[in-house]
């Protein structure tokens, strides 16, 4: 699995809590048990648990499953009782023991994966009945204002890589949440999706900084032949941000699977 610096993970930790859609969140804690035992997916510095504790969920088990065993030991989620597990989530049997989870969840990490992948992953938890809540997945969409000639091709080039394999087979990126949707449907769940875009405003110099540099390192990857166009599309960026001028827009959903009523699907 692709690693992810912790100074990343908190940069945009303010943008991705700000964008979640906070009555499916609610929705997917209202669904666990009493106590309940919930598994969160790349969980990496506790980010996703902070959230919904945040949210005034009640007492819970949480684990933590990462391949980053650094970042697990770094993830401060408060008051919860936390088991950390270092698994290999890209294994076959996603190297997970569901036996006595309650629920899984997931953020800024559907779209990191492969369709083969997110078929196996629906599949067990399936048998399980278990619900899911997958947060934070890309859809494709991203709104620079003001506009420039370059956007259209750097953002073209950006998705091209976005579907480059992260660890798990070639990724969803956009497609993500709809996979999701469609996979978790055929199993009878009740599927609700939620915009939740990242917006970020003049006075986000930080972020805006990071985003043009991932944006052009990603479409440099995806075609070097363009290299100078899109190192002008960048200059054009951070100048305006510079100047408090930029805006952007990252579209992004949130997926909530609840469980069909009724028989057992094991």
């Amino acid at each position: 699995m692709e690693a992810f610096a912790e100074t990343w993970l908190r940069l945009r930790e303010p943008y991705d809590h700000a964008a979640r859609s906070a009555p499916l969140a609610r929705r997917f804690l209202a669904a666990l048990p009493a106590l309940p035992c919930v598994l969160d997916l790349a969980a990496g510095a506790g980010s996703n648990v902070r959230y919904l504790a945040s949210l005034g969920m009640h007492p819970a088990n949480w684990v933590l499953a990462d391949a980053d065993r650094t970042l697990l030991a770094s993830a401060d989620v408060g008051t919860a009782r936390v088991e950390r597990w270092a698994v290999d989530l890209a294994r076959p049997d996603l190297g997970l023991d569901l036996s006595r989870i309650d629920g899984v969840t997931a953020a800024a990490f559907g779209d990191l994966v492969s369709a083969a992948w997110l078929a196996r992953f629906a599949r067990r938890v399936a048998r399980r009945r278990l619900p899911v809540f997958m947060a934070l997945s890309v859809d494709g969409r991203a709104m620079w204002t003001p506009e420039d000639a370059d956007d259209l091709l750097v953002q073209r080039l950006f998705r091209r890589d976005q579907s480059r394999d992260k660890g798990f087979g070639p990724a969803l990126g956009g497609g993500a949440p709809w996979r999701l949707a469609s996979l978790f449907r055929g199993y009878g769940y009740r599927v609700h999706m939620g915009c939740s875009d990242w917006r970020i405003g003049p006075q986000d110099r930080t972020m805006h900084d990071r985003m043009i540099d991932g944006f052009a390192a990603a479409a440099t990857a995806a075609a070097p032949e363009a290299r100078n166009t899109i190192a002008g599309w960048s200059d054009r960026r951070r100048a305006q941000a510079a100047d408090g001028l930029l805006r952007l827009s990252v579209g992004h959903r949130d997926c909530l699977a609840l469980p069909p009523l009724g028989s057992s699907l094991r």
